[in-house]
C-alpha cells in the first residue's frame, strides 16, 4: 500500500518536473525569439520611438551686402509628463516652481498641469536658451525640453513677396523659401539626416555605430544671396505705401532692376505681409500681384512701339510723324489727352511725341508696321512670354497673334491698349533699350559664375544704334517738359502712363512710371505702378512721377551713382 503510494507521487512529481521543464523551455524560445530573433519587430519599434532626426538648421536668404533676411533660430518648448507626477512635487508645487521662468500667469500654468487630456503635456513653445537652462538644472523628472528651431525673419515685411515664408505647419512655403528649398535644407530631414536614439530627457543613447562627430555638428543648409539690396529695397517699399495711403489707390508696385546684368535691386508690392506671422495674412497680401496679374501698360508702351519702328527701318531718329490730335478707325475714336489744348499738331518729332504723350502719332507708327513684324519685335522685348525670373506663379500676358489685328486694334497697340503686360515684362522690355538692345533675364538669386547661364540668358532684341537713338530721344522729351521726372543729378529717360481698367466704368486707372538713368551711361531701370488711386488728378504724370522721383533719387545716393549732370 505505502509502495504504490510512494509510486503515485514519484510520477506526479516527474509529471510536474516535466510541465516545469516544458514551460522553461517554452519560455527560453519565446525570450530568445523577442529578444535576438526580434520576431515580432519590438526592437525597430523601440527604435523608432527614441529615434530622433538630427537638428538641421536651413540656410540664411541675405540680400546683396550680407543683410539677413530669414534665418533659422533656435528655441525651447517646456513639456509636462503627469505619469511621473509624485506627491512630492504635484501640479501646485510645479507650477510655483516653474511660473517664474516660462513667465507666465501661475493659475494658467496649473490648469495646464492638471489637463488629463494628454500623457505629455505641452507648457510652453519659444521659451529662450536661458529660462530653458535654468529649467534643465533643477533636474525635475517630471519635466522635460525640447530643442526645435523655427525660421525667422528679422526685416519684418520687407520684401515678403520675394522671400515668402516657411511654414513648419505644413512643412510648405513659397517665394524663394520654396524655389531654394533644397539648398537651404528645407528637405534636409527627408534627404538621409542621420537618426539618433534619445532618452525620455533628450540625452543621446550611444552604440558603437553613432557617428559621434556627425551628430554633435548642427546640420545646416546652404546660404542664397538675393539681387535685393535691403536699403533700396526699404526705401521703395516706404514711399510705395506712403503714396497707396495718400492717394487711396487699392495696389502698387516698384521695381528697380540693373539694366546692365537683369539683377533685381528692389521689388515692392502692396498690399503686403509679415512672414513672420504669415498665417494673419490673406491670400490677396500674399499674392504678388505685379507678378500674376495683366493690365495695358498704356503711354509707357509708346517707348516700345517708337523702338521697334527704328528698328525695323520704318522711321529714324529724326523723323516726323502726322498728328491731327484726333482720329476715327473702325468707327472707334483716338483722341489725345491734349486735344483741347493741341487740336491739331501736325507733323511732330518723335521726342515732341514722347513729351506730349500723342496717341494718334503712337496709332500712326503703329499702322505703318507690318503686322507680323511688329508682333515678332513686341514677343523679342518679352511680351507674350514668361521672362524667366526666378520666381513662381509669373504669368505669361496676353499677345494677340497678328491675324486677330484689325485695324483698330493695330492702331491701339501703338499706345498701349492692344496688349496686356505684367509690371516684370514692361520693366525688363525698357531696361533692354537701356542696356544698347540687350535684354536680360530678370533675377532675384545672385548666381555663381557656374550656376548664372543656366539661369539668366541675354538676347540682342534691338540694335544698338536703335537704342541709343531712342534714349537720347526720351532724355530730350523729358528735358524739354516740366515734369518731376527731370532729377537734379542725372539726364533721365522716362516716360509716364495712364490705362483705364476695361473691365470697370472707366473710372479706375493704371497711373504709371518708367525709365532709366543716367542717360550718358545707364545703370538701373525703376518702373513705378499705381493701382486705383481714388483722390487728386489721376494720371501717372501727377501720380507715379512724384514717386518715380523720389525713389530714383534716393536709389542714385544709395548706388553712389555718379552725376551726369554738370
Amino acid at each position: 500500500m505505502e509502495k504504490n503510494l510512494n509510486e503515485k507521487i514519484n510520477t506526479r512529481i516527474s509529471i510536474l518536473q516535466g510541465l516545469i521543464t516544458l514551460a522553461f523551455i517554452l519560455l527560453t524560445g519565446w525570450l530568445f525569439g523577442l529578444q535576438i530573433l526580434d520576431l515580432s519587430g519590438y526592437k525597430a519599434k523601440g527604435t523608432a520611438m527614441r529615434s530622433t532626426g538630427s537638428l538641421t538648421l536651413r540656410g540664411n536668404i541675405v540680400d546683396r551686402n550680407g543683410i539677413k533676411l530669414a534665418t533659422d533660430e533656435l528655441t525651447y518648448e517646456v513639456y509636462a509628463h503627469p505619469r511621473m507626477y509624485s506627491t512630492k512635487r504635484p501640479p501646485e508645487v510645479l507650477a510655483e516652481i516653474l511660473y517664474p521662468f516660462l513667465e507666465m500667469p501661475k493659475d494658467e500654468l496649473l490648469t495646464k498641469l492638471k489637463s488629463k487630456k494628454m500623457n505629455i503635456i505641452t507648457l510652453k513653445k519659444e521659451v529662450n536658451r536661458q529660462s530653458a537652462e535654468k529649467i534643465r538644472k533643477l533636474g525635475l523628472r517630471e519635466i522635460s525640453i525640447g530643442t526645435i528651431n523655427r525660421r525667422f525673419y528679422p526685416q519684418g515685411n520687407i520684401a515678403s513677396h520675394i522671400i515668402g515664408f516657411y511654414s513648419y505647419l505644413s512643412d510648405n512655403s513659397i517665394g524663394i523659401e520654396n524655389i531654394a528649398g533644397g539648398k537651404l535644407g528645407i528637405n534636409a530631414d527627408s534627404a538621409g539626416a542621420e537618426k539618433v536614439q534619445r532618452m525620455a530627457n533628450g540625452d543621446i543613447i550611444f552604440d558603437f555605430n553613432t557617428d559621434i562627430q556627425n551628430i554633435t555638428k548642427r546640420q545646416k543648409g546652404e546660404d542664397i544671396t538675393l539681387t535685393i539690396d535691403a536699403s533700396v529695397q526699404y526705401i521703395c517699399e516706404k514711399e510705395l505705401a506712403k503714396t497707396i495711403k495718400e492717394t487711396k489707390a487699392e495696389r502698387g508696385t516698384v521695381i528697380v532692376e540693373d539694366v546692365t546684368n537683369g539683377e533685381i535691386l528692389a521689388y515692392a508690392s502692396y498690399p503686403n505681409f509679415d512672414p513672420n506671422k504669415f498665417w494673419e495674412a490673406s491670400m490677396i497680401d500674399m499674392k504678388n500681384w505685379s507678378l500674376t496679374d495683366i493690365y495695358p501698360p498704356g503711354s509707357t508702351f509708346k517707348i516700345i512701339t517708337v523702338a521697334t519702328a527704328i528698328d525695323l527701318g520704318v522711321l529714324n531718329e529724326y523723323s516726323k510723324v502726322p498728328d491731327t490730335g484726333r482720329m476715327i478707325i473702325d468707327k472707334y475714336k483716338i483722341e489725345n489727352h491734349d486735344y483741347k489744348d493741341h487740336p491739331n499738331p501736325g507733323m511732330i518729332t518723335l521726342d515732341y511725341l514722347f513729351e506730349h504723350s500723342s496717341n494718334v502719332a503712337s496709332a500712326n507708327i503703329a499702322l505703318m508696321l507690318d503686322k507680323e513684324d511688329y508682333y515678332n519685335k513686341l514677343y523679342e522685348f518679352g511680351f507674350g512670354q514668361k521672362t524667366g525670373i526666378d520666381l513662381t506663379a509669373e504669368s505669361v500676358g496676353l499677345l494677340p497673334k497678328p491675324k486677330s489685328w484689325y485695324k483698330s486694334r493695330q492702331a491701339s497697340m501703338g499706345y498701349g491698349y492692344g496688349a496686356s503686360v505684367t509690371a516684370i515684362q514692361m520693366i525688363s522690355a525698357i531696361s533692354a533699350i537701356a542696356n544698347n538692345g540687350v535684354r536680360t533675364t530678370p533675377h532675384v538669386i545672385k548666381y555663381s559664375a557656374e550656376e548664372l547661364p543656366n539661369h539668366v540668358q541675354t538676347r540682342q532684341v534691338i540694335s544698338p544704334e536703335t537704342a541709343r537713338a531712342v534714349t537720347r530721344l526720351l532724355a530730350k522729351s523729358i528735358a524739354n517738359g516740366n515734369t518731376p521726372l527731370n532729377l537734379d543729378k542725372y539726364t533721365t529717360c522716362a516716360k509716364t502712363g495712364t490705362s483705364r481698367k476695361q473691365v470697370t466704368s472707366g473710372k479706375d486707372v493704371y497711373a504709371s512710371a518708367i525709365g532709366y538713368f543716367p542717360a550718358s551711361a545707364p545703370k538701373v531701370a525703376i518702373y513705378v505702378v499705381i493701382d486705383s488711386p481714388k483722390t487728386g488728378v489721376d494720371y501717372g504724370g501727377t501720380i507715379a512721377s512724384p514717386l518715380f522721383r523720389r525713389i530714383a533719387t534716393e536709389v542714385g545716393t544709395l548706388l553712389n551713382i555718379p552725376s551726369d549732370k554738370g
